[in-house]
């Protein structure tokens, strides 16, 4: 009954162009199908609310002048949930990456986009199972003619399509309403989320676990030391053959961007990163309780990240040791017992750097541990083919050397890495026929090291605790805090100023005398207007010629005089109005009020 309905249903609301031919069929194109898939594919885990998750890329659509979009439409429609999963009450929700930008912008030309009216049919050929079930649509990185786009549907197509959507600008927005590192994102969306934000914030996610970590090498589930999940993935990506073959692996430089993606990514824990070159391909799983190992499907057809950038990411873990291979601390011992060129370096002395419980060594157990376990089998295997890929003990020596120090004085640094330099070269000519026998290890165990572990929590490496500083710690430079809590007498205040003596004042006239008015002899509040604009001198009270201290000149405070009465204001002197005026105001100075009762005398 339910499959005749849905039968029903799609021959209903279904045109017979919305379904693609069947693979068996002479029309069924592979090209448009492997096309649809890089397109809209299902990530391989479900969302928070057990629902699958469908990623469209926008990067994928092709040139619209040189590819049919008509023909296009049905293989993209059919990777969506059938009726059959629509109808049994099951929906899904769908990530929309709209930046459009693409992994290899170097080579990117200007796509044309479909038209208005195409976009308006696509909507119309979903059937309404696929509309309805729709429960969530999230746009990520997109552009005007995008929400435009989404606007006409939400408005003029179906109002409620509008409560829906979910409008995020970058990556670090859209991790907070689903975890990201869940998420199988295409190479793409990541290099356009770089250009609108530096850096990707996961809640609970975002940290250290591979690069610039305490302990480099974690702890397995059996206690014993083991290869990161960042070298185990790229480094089988760089040993896979024909790519180890590929000429300049190591020295060609990846793009700084794609690396920096990359780091972010394994220190978010991503749980699926995919490394494709060519035909080869590699991807990583996630073992999930209750289902088991989950795996990427059509792994053939996802984006991924290029050779290059793989090498590059070794690199840049052994430059980012938190303790470099060689540290700071046996530059002078290195530089004594292994700087001098014209001796040969012999293979009991590079054991002294090998040897786990020798006696003497310049460099640290960890460091030893790193070399036999991943550093030198790999630079061995890659020199083995140096007759694809040009890549000599040498060469090899080149490009790591200045990743393995890590010193404050560059200079310095740079006459170390000629030594360094020498005891790689010697360490990977010896290293298959002299070394890896006595330390008991082979190709065949650092090939074990990198496969897939068994246990669930050795395929993922944990995130580093941030721990704060002790604040109860003396600090020894920089700017020291005084605690606000201390009482004002411990801190102690500082001195008052001394409080000036009881004085006398010298006023312009005789004690009890009543100074005149400088105009017409009047008072005002009986004071004398020329002490208002006389320095006085204050006197101690027992004041002697023996005893006189120097005068303190203050500014005196201005008068509060009472307003000029209304036949006092309309007056035939100008002069003296104007002077009575200025008097009102700012004080002016005595001589200027001789100056004009002389005038008009």
């Amino acid at each position: 009954m339910r499959s005749f309905a849905a039968q029903r249903l799609r021959t209903n609301s279904t045109p017979l162009d919305s379904i693609p031919p069947a693979p068996t069929s002479p029309e069924y194109s592979a090209a448009l199908a492997d096309l649809a898939a890089r397109i809209l594919y299902r990530s391989p885990l479900s969302s928070q609310h057990d629902l699958p998750v469908f990623i469209l890329n926008a990067a994928a659509f092709p040139d619209a002048k040189t590819t049919n979009y008509d023909a296009l439409l049905p293989y993209v429609l059919a990777r969506l949930p059938d009726e059959e999963e629509l109808l049994g009450g099951q929906g899904y929700e769908v990530v929309f990456f709209a930046g459009g930008g693409s992994s290899n912008e170097a080579t990117q030309s200007k796509k044309s986009r479909p038209g208005w009216g195409w976009c308006l049919q696509a909507y119309h050929v979903l059937t309404r199972a696929t509309r309805k079930r729709l429960q969530k649509l999230y746009l990520v990185h997109e552009k005007s003619w995008i929400r435009m786009l989404v606007e006409m549907f939400a408005t003029v197509v179906s109002p409620k399509f509008r409560r829906k959507i979910v409008h995020v600008s970058t990556l670090s927005g859209l991790a907070l309403h689903i975890p990201i590192q869940d998420l199988l994102i295409p190479p793409s969306a990541f290099l356009t989320d770089r250009r609108k934000c530096p850096h990707i914030h996961a809640p609970y996610a975002s940290g250290r676990r591979a690069f610039s970590v305490k302990q480099p090498l974690p702890t397995s589930a059996g206690g014993s030391p083991r290869l990161p999940r960042v070298l185990r993935e790229a480094t089988n990506f760089v040993i896979t053959d024909p790519l180890i073959k590929d000429e300049g692996i190591f020295r060609i430089s990846a793009r700084a961007q794609t690396v920096e993606v990359l780091r972010e990514s394994y220190d978010r824990g991503q749980k699926f990163v995919v490394w494709r070159e060519g035909k080869a391909v590699l991807a990583s799983s996630y073992r999930k309780e209750g289902t088991g190992d989950v795996w990427v499907e059509e792994v053939d057809q996802a984006e991924g990240f290029e050779l290059h950038a793989a090498a590059a990411l070794i690199k840049l873990w052994y430059k980012e040791l938190r303790e470099p291979i060689f540290p700071k601390s046996c530059y002078a011992v290195v530089e004594k017992f292994y700087g001098d060129s014209d001796i040969a370096l012999e293979p009991h002395q590079l054991l002294e750097m090998l040897v786990l419980d020798a006696d003497w060594s310049p460099i640290s157990k960890t460091s030893k541990l790193i070399l036999r376990m991943h550093l030198l089998p790999l630079l061995t295997r890659v020199a083995e083919l140096q007759d694809w890929n040009h890549m000599t003990p040498d060469n090899l020596a080149v490009c790591f050397a200045p990743a393995l120090l890590c010193g404050p004085d560059p200079i310095e640094d740079l006459k170390m890495s000629n030594i360094v330099r020498r005891i790689l070269v010697a360490m990977i000519e010896h290293w298959e026929g002299d070394l890896a026998p006595i330390l008991d290890t082979n190709f065949e165990k650092f090939e074990e090291s990198l496969r897939m572990p068994e246990s669930v929590d050795d395929r993922e490496d944990t995130l580093e605790e941030v721990e704060l500083k002790d604040c109860t710690e003396t600090q020894t430079s920089g700017i020291t805090l005084v605690d606000n809590d201390e009482s004002d007498e411990e801190m102690g205040l500082p001195p008052l100023p001394p409080r000036p003596q009881a004085g006398t004042i010298d006023n312009c006239g005789p004690v009890g005398a009543s100074p005149a008015h400088p105009i017409d002899g009047s008072h005002y509040n009986g004071v004398c207007p020329s002490d208002l604009f006389t320095s006085h001198v204050v006197k101690p009270a027992n004041a002697s010629p023996s005893n006189r201290i120097s005068p303190v000149r203050r500014k005196p405070a201005p008068a509060l005089l009472p307003l000029p009465r209304y036949s006092t204001i309309i007056n035939d002197r100008p002069a003296v109005l104007r002077g009575m005026q200025y008097y009102n105001t700012v004080a002016p100075e005595v001589e200027d009020f001789n100056d004009d009762i002389s005038l008009y005398d």
